[in-house]
C-alpha cells in the first residue's frame, strides 16, 4: 500500500470505504432458543430446556456482507435461498441491516438452510439443520451468473462464501473465471476445496486443509510443506490458515508467519471466520504488511468470540482495540 502520508489504522478504514466487495455463496439463517434447565424430561433421559429468548441473525454467506458493511465497505450478497418463511426472514435482516438484496435468487424447489441452536448458560447444547445440499440446477446457475456479472464490472473484491450447501459448484467457478478478472478470496468447506484456481487469498481453518490434503500432523512445518505445494499447484498467491486457539498462519511463495491470539474470553467460535475472511480480503487487496494483517485478524477473531451466538465485527471496537495494542506499529 504505496501512500505519500504516513500510514494509520483509521486512514486504512477511510480507504476501504471505497471499495465494492461482491459475496457469493450460501446463505442461511442462524436461529437461536435460549433457555435454562431445571428438570429432566419423565418421557426420556434429555434435559427440559424453558425457552427465556428468541433471535434470528444472518448466517453463512450473508453474515459476510453484515460484516463487510459494519467494516465500512459497500457489499452486495449474489446467492440463492428458498421461497419460504425462512428464506423471506433473510431478505427481512438485509434490509433491517440496510443491504442490498439485488443479488439474491429465489429459487422454490429449494429450501433455505437454517440452523437452530438451543443455548444453555452461553454452551451450545443442541443444533438442528434444515438445508438442501444438492448444486443449483442449470437455470438457476445461469439466472446466479448473470447477477454476478452485472456486478463485477464496478467491483474491487469477490468472496467465495462456501459452506457446501450447492451455490458453488465447478460450473459456477469455471463461468466466473471468464468474467473480469478481480481480487479474490475463498472461504472453502472441502467438497469444492481443491476446484478454486488463481486465487489471491485462500483462507482454510486447519481441520478444513487437514481433511482436504489428507495432512495426518498438522504442524506449522506440515502446512507449510504441503500448502505451499497446494499454492503453486492452483496458483494461490496468499494463503491463511486459522488455528483456532493457537492463532493464525500466513504461508506466502517468499515467507511463513504465525500469529498467536491476543487474550479473550472465548464463548462462542459461531461467526469468526466469516468476520476473518471479510477484514483479511480488504487487508491483503490493501496490500498491507502480513504482520498487521496477522496481528488484526486475531484480534477481530477474538472481538467476535467473546459473544453467544454469531455476532458481526463492530468496526469502533475493532479500531480501538487495535489502537490499544499498538498495532499501528507494523504497518
Amino acid at each position: 500500500m504505496k501512500n505519500s502520508f504516513r500510514v494509520t489504522i483509521d486512514k486504512i478504514f477511510t480507504k476501504a470505504k471505497k471499495l465494492n466487495v461482491i459475496v457469493v455463496g450460501d446463505s442461511m439463517l442462524d436461529s437461536y432458543k435460549i433457555g435454562s434447565v431445571t428438570r429432566q424430561s419423565p418421557e426420556a433421559d434429555v434435559p427440559i430446556v424453558d425457552i427465556e429468548k428468541k433471535s434470528k441473525k444472518l448466517g453463512g454467506a450473508a453474515n459476510v456482507i453484515l460484516n463487510l458493511k459494519q467494516l465500512g465497505v459497500n457489499p452486495i450478497l449474489c446467492s440463492v435461498i428458498g421461497d419460504d418463511e425462512s428464506g423471506r426472514e433473510i431478505i427481512s435482516l438485509l434490509k433491517k441491516n440496510n443491504l442490498d438484496t439485488g443479488g439474491i435468487i429465489i429459487d422454490n424447489s429449494r429450501k433455505t438452510t437454517v440452523k437452530e441452536r438451543v443455548i444453555v448458560k452461553k454452551n451450545h447444547i443442541l443444533r438442528i439443520d434444515e438445508e438442501i445440499k444438492e448444486n443449483l440446477d442449470d437455470k438457476v446457475r445461469k439466472n446466479l451468473l448473470k447477477k454476478i456479472e452485472s456486478y463485477i464490472e464496478n467491483s474491487d473484491i469477490l468472496i467465495f462464501q462456501d459452506y457446501n450447501k450447492g451455490v458453488i459448484d465447478k460450473k459456477l467457478l469455471k463461468a466466473i473465471s471468464c468474467m473480469k478478472k478481480i481480487f479474490i478470496s475463498v472461504d472453502p468447506k472441502i467438497k469444492n476445496f481443491t476446484d478454486f484456481m488463481n486465487i489471491d487469498l485462500f483462507k482454510p481453518n486447519s481441520k478444513e486443509i487437514s481433511s482436504a490434503l489428507d495432512i495426518k500432523n498438522p504442524t506449522v512445518k506440515n502446512l507449510e510443506v504441503i500448502g505451499k505445494k497446494f499454492m503453486k499447484k492452483n496458483l494461490i498467491d496468499n494463503l491463511m490458515i486459522t488455528l483456532s486457539e493457537k492463532g493464525i498462519l500466513i504461508i506466502t511463495k517468499q515467507s511463513v508467519s504465525k500469529f498467536e491470539i491476543y487474550e479473550s474470553e472465548i464463548v462462542d467460535v459461531s461467526g469468526a471466520g466469516d468476520a476473518i475472511i471479510s477484514l483479511a480480503s480488504i487487508l491483503f487487496y490493501l496490500n498491507l504488511p502480513h504482520k498487521f494483517i496477522g496481528k488484526i485478524c486475531n484480534v477481530a477473531g477474538g472481538i467476535v468470540c467473546m459473544h453467544s451466538g454469531v455476532k458481526a465485527i463492530d468496526r469502533k471496537e475493532l479500531i480501538k482495540k487495535a489502537k490499544r495494542y499498538k498495532l499501528d506499529l507494523y504497518l
